[in-house]
């Protein structure tokens, strides 16, 4: 085994592509999508009106009115973890009976933020102005209280799809280089060797599965030292996610060596299941903006899970929380390996 390991390791490494394809180009995917698609022209704001009367319908009128700004309707239990991945940026909230408050006297509105947001001063300047005249004829300056979420750096879910999206298709180079293999007459060697065919699969895969785990840590460092934003309330549970992902992705690669009989045929069935099945997943598109029907094929591909147990995260849950996506992925990757080593022994026998 530790001979098959050192030689995979060498293969692998003097590939050109290799560390492009897996560290390379996720890290340069990862810093262009999170920054460019970070900024929006407008800005996204919860309100959360509680007092159901004539102030709060105001209030909501005047926010839908500022051209900047896009309001949405959430939970209040929600804002703090969608403000800390990047959902929304505030969260105006208009408490009960604001309409019967004295403005004078009484705070009718609250904001809960970011630490680094500049946003809400702009939006208490506003609606001061705008309602003004709203006690009565008479000008009320009123404060709003607000509370603060810790502050979050540049929200890196933009980018989260396409790193998926390309790590899982790095299969196609454990794919490829088995492929070669077989057509060099693997078979011999395996035989002269006396070397089992599961152990070779093992020491092909596990090559892959720890670069991908340095790529992990590399994507995470690097996302950490940009300042980048997880929306998770502890962002190393994502390794977790990643280290997952990793062994499907070996698995993939295994299964396409398997069944396909070059590299261009591997590369090309590999790119058509996996961009409609990350298009369907929800990691390059929302998945909430599609149709139920897309959903409901998306919720088929193990990228959903993969997703799925990220959002967990990003919601609030904890690890306990994503182990059926995850056990999910893990009992398809156990399929798959057991596919390849079937039809690899046929082919080879």
């Amino acid at each position: 085994m530790s001979n098959i390991l050192k030689n995979s390791w060498i293969l692998f490494t003097r590939n050109k592509e290799y560390f492009s394809s897996i560290v390379v180009s996720p890290v340069i995917i990862l810093l262009l999508f999170s920054f460019v698609l970070s900024f929006q022209s407008k800005v996204n704001i919860a309100v959360i009106n509680q007092d159901q009367g004539r102030f709060g319908t105001k209030i909501e009128e005047i926010i839908q009115d500022i051209d900047f700004v896009k309001p949405l309707k959430i939970d209040l239990k929600e804002v703090e973890n969608d403000i800390r991945n990047g959902k929304i940026d505030l969260a105006v909230i208009i408490e009960k009976n604001a309409s019967g408050m004295d403005l004078n006297m009484e705070k009718p509105i609250r904001f809960i933020k970011s630490q680094n947001s500049e946003l809400s001063g702009y939006m208490e300047t506003i609606l001061n102005t705008a309602i003004a005249n709203y006690n009565s004829g008479n000008s009320v300056q009123f404060t709003i209280t607000q509370n603060q979420v810790s502050e979050k750096g540049v929200p890196i879910t933009n980018a989260l799809g396409m790193v998926l999206f390309k790590m899982i298709g790095s299969a196609s180079i454990l794919a490829g280089l088995i492929i070669s293999e077989k057509k060099n007459g693997i078979k011999n060697r395996i035989y002269i060797s006396k070397t089992k065919l599961c152990t070779y699969l093992i020491g092909r895969g596990s090559i892959l599965f720890i670069h991908l785990l340095l790529f992990s840590f590399i994507y995470f460092i690097t996302a950490k030292l940009f300042n980048f934003d997880f929306g998770m309330k502890y962002p190393a549970q994502i390794l977790i996610i990643f280290g997952v992902l990793g062994i499907f992705t070996t698995a993939f690669g295994l299964l396409l060596s398997a069944f396909a009989n070059d590299d261009n045929t591997a590369w090309r069935f590999g790119v058509l299941v996996l961009l409609p099945a990350s298009i369907l997943s929800g990691a390059l598109f929302p998945f909430d903006a599609m149709p139920e029907s897309l959903q409901t094929a998306g919720n088929l591909f193990p990228q959903r899970w993969i997703t799925n147990a990220i959002e967990i995260l990003q919601n609030g849950g904890s690890l306990s929380d994503t182990f059926f996506p995850l056990i999910g992925v893990l009992l398809l990757s156990a399929v798959f390996s057991a596919a390849a080593s079937v039809r690899l022994n046929k082919s080879l026998s």
